[in-house]
């Protein structure tokens, strides 16, 4: 079963509102409880719950309580309205990793804006609470991350040396101790690429689902502090990828989320955004973490699932909808990346009256 919207009416839009994904556990498996965690708390007073307008019910916004001392974020939503929030410090060290959106930082300590894929990291100490936030802009852009906030002391018992090493480079960029945050943007690496991909498209609220989330969060953090270099004191938004470069592998990922259900070819592809198709690949791949061909299947599917709970189409309509000729590999594919099959999707919304 999909993780459930948290939305919140006003007078103008519904929005989605970040939640802690909470499946039912059996076998004698047991989750950490987010109310006894102390590191929850500081992290609900770190910053307001991420909120934006709901543009579809593809749009998420899940927390995973990890461990006693992390919370992975995963956000993944068209943005229509900027979310903004003052940001305290509660000793927790942030890893960012963007594909796509901005967001931008500022206090008396000066300004950062990061409108490319990268990943920042961001420590925030404790008495230092000159910080406020903007994420996304007033667009039609989508913003897609996955965050890991980790307790201080956690990470660097849990980190060892690689967290030590992190932590002091971070204080390399300051000229002061608690009155200014500690942060760097790093180029994001292929590697860490891949284990994003594998987070955005895993999706579901099963025991499986959430032990896979779990382990994808833990290799995230591994790689990040294993690969993290040492004495780094740039602070500026670095990336692979040229901005003119970036702008046509957006270019080319907005025209294949208009035409999911008849998708030009990689060649064609190339010709309508005017680059190399081998460079394109690799720069879509490392931008956003996926292939062009994974970037597709995952949004066919995610339509299909809206379509499926918003509107009376058969199974059949649906598949044929999204790009798909064949029912079975359709449902194939929706059960594979649920983990739930097309039909039972329909029982839950409407009861046995609509399936076909």
């Amino acid at each position: 079963m999909i993780p459930m919207l948290s939305s919140t009416n006003s007078a103008f839009a519904t929005y989605i509102e970040e939640s802690f994904v909470s499946p039912q556990f059996g076998g004698g498996i047991e989750k950490a409880s987010e109310s006894s965690s102390a590191f929850c708390t500081r992290y609900d007073s770190y910053r307001d719950k991420i909120r934006f307008p709901v543009q579809g019910k593809s749009d998420r916004c899940d927390a995973y309580h990890v461990s006693p001392g992390m919370v992975m974020l995963i956000v993944d939503v068209a943005c229509s309205r900027p979310f903004e929030s003052h940001l305290s410090g509660q000793d927790i060290v942030e890893f960012h990793f963007r594909l796509s959106g901005s967001i931008a930082i500022a206090g008396r300590w000066g300004e950062i804006l990061i409108r490319e894929p990268s990943c920042l990291i961001w420590y925030q100490p404790n008495g230092c609470d000159d910080a406020a936030e903007q994420v996304g802009t007033d667009g039609d852009d989508r913003e897609t991350w996955i965050s890991l906030y980790c307790d201080r002391t956690w990470l660097s018992e849990r980190g060892g040396q690689y967290a030590a090493r992190l932590l002091n480079s971070l204080e390399l960029n300051v000229n002061s101790d608690c009155s200014s945050p500690h942060y760097r943007v790093e180029p994001q690496r292929a590697e860490v690429g891949r284990v994003i991909g594998n987070l955005l498209q895993a999706r579901g609220d099963s025991e499986f689902d959430w032990w896979y989330a779990h382990a994808k969060a833990v290799e995230l953090l591994y790689l990040t502090l294993k690969n993290a270099p040492p004495n780094t004191v740039a602070v500026s938004p670095l990336c692979r990828v040229r901005s003119n470069d970036l702008r046509l592998v957006k270019q080319a990922r907005s025209i294949l989320d208009t035409q999911l259900a008849n998708p030009p070819g990689l060649a064609a592809l190339a010709r309508r955004v005017g680059v190399n198709p081998t460079k394109l690949c690799a720069m879509f791949r490392q931008c956003f973490g996926e292939s062009l061909y994974e970037f597709v299947r995952r949004r066919r599917l995610e339509l299909a699932h809206e379509l499926l709970t918003s509107s009376d189409m058969q199974i059949q309509q649906v598949a044929s909808a999204v790009g798909y000729r064949h029912h079975s590999t359709f449902s194939t594919a929706f059960s594979r990346h649920f983990g739930v099959a097309p039909k039972q999707v329909m029982s839950t919304v409407y009861g046995d009256s609509l399936l076909r």
